[in-house]
């Protein structure tokens, strides 16, 4: 399951569309953002996590509704933040942080920075010296020092003129610290038995004698002291595509059109069996001869005629699934619980 990581983006994209029509010559549409129920409910998530919970959840509806799923067991995971910023920090440095002996975390930042502009521009700076969040408050920033920088009060107002931008580094903790806030999420809204890498580590190496995958931890998840493994013969595949075709030309400056809907009974993605191949229809030809993919987007045919004896097997949804085969194991004794890993 891969994760979105385009949601802020998305969110950014729409807003500026958003207040591009109110500025047209249009009906006026005043500013409603404060208002919205959304941003003030009590343990609201921001849309980025938001989407990572759901996509949890969605994999756990999709798999209960194609298998017999009794009780579930799920490997969670916990991060040393402190450890990840500091590789060096031991026993009593954890209550010594890098504000200790400063009076506030404005002190703290100007004394780390020595008292100098970091814009890193060649111009006059200014003798005043501000304290600049990185990443805006608004946008999902922290007051953390690693979110703060020093400049001049000349490079501040030139930064926020828009007349230079920051380079600004990626945090080393952003990613544990959104596994942490989505595993409490977890949690509350879903019933399973909690397991921990360790555990899962040692049956699947002293127990089981299998190597590190993680198609291998989940089995060794929900193995118990004594339970036996097969090879398994075939793997079900699972991939998402849109809901539905936006792409409607194609080309240098877009001069060919692309069918969109139905061509000959059939959409884009439907499963469909011919005498060239079965697979995935990928694209579509007014001729009546398709290209068809496996699910992996590997090529079935380039040129199937799908006018003759083509059977469509499932038409199109969001999610593509299609059994293939794969020297995968799978448990034996267990068949009505699942463990994700």
């Amino acid at each position: 399951m891969a994760l979105r990581t385009d949601v802020s983006k998305k969110m950014q994209q729409r807003a500026m569309y958003r207040r591009t029509r109110r500025n047209r010559k249009l009906r006026y549409r005043p500013a409603r953002w404060l208002n919205r129920a959304s941003m003030r409910k009590e343990g609201r998530l921001a849309p980025s996590l938001k989407s990572k919970l759901d996509s949890h959840l969605r994999e756990k509806k999709q798999v209960e509704a194609i298998l017999p799923i009794s009780h579930w067991k799920v490997e969670t995971a916990s991060f040393d933040i402190h450890k990840i910023t500091n590789p060096t920090v031991t026993g009593a440095g954890y209550q010594q942080g890098a504000q200790l002996g400063y009076y506030n975390v404005k002190a703290y930042v100007l004394q780390r920075d020595n008292y100098k502009c970091q814009s890193g521009r060649k111009t006059k700076h200014s003798a005043k010296l501000h304290v600049h969040h990185k990443v805006f408050r608004s946008q999902g920033g922290t007051d953390a020092p690693s979110n703060l920088i020093t400049l001049c009060e000349t490079c501040h107002n030139d930064l926020h003129a828009g007349k230079f931008e920051l380079k600004v580094k990626r945090s080393k903790t952003k990613h544990a610290t959104e596994i942490g806030i989505v595993k409490v999420q977890l949690k509350q809204c879903w019933d399973f038995e909690e397991t921990f890498g360790y555990v899962t580590k040692f049956k699947r190496e002293q127990v089981l004698g299998l190597p590190k995958t993680h198609y291998y931890d989940a089995v060794s998840i929900c193995c118990e002291n004594g339970e036996l493994v097969q090879q398994a013969k075939h793997v079900l595949r699972k991939r998402h595509v849109a809901s539905g075709d936006y792409q409607q030309t194609k080309g240098v400056r877009s001069e060919k059109w692309i069918p969109v809907g139905k061509l000959f009974g059939l959409k884009k993605h439907d499963f469909v069996q011919t005498p060239q191949g079965t697979g995935f229809v990928k694209g579509k030809r007014s001729s009546g001869y398709f290209a068809l993919e496996t699910i992996l987007g590997n090529k079935v045919h380039a040129c199937a005629n799908i006018k003759k004896n083509t059977v469509r097997i499932s038409a199109r949804t969001t999610t593509l699934t299609q059994p293939m085969e794969a020297a995968r194991i799978l448990v034996t004794k267990v068949p009505s619980i699942l463990a994700v890993n």
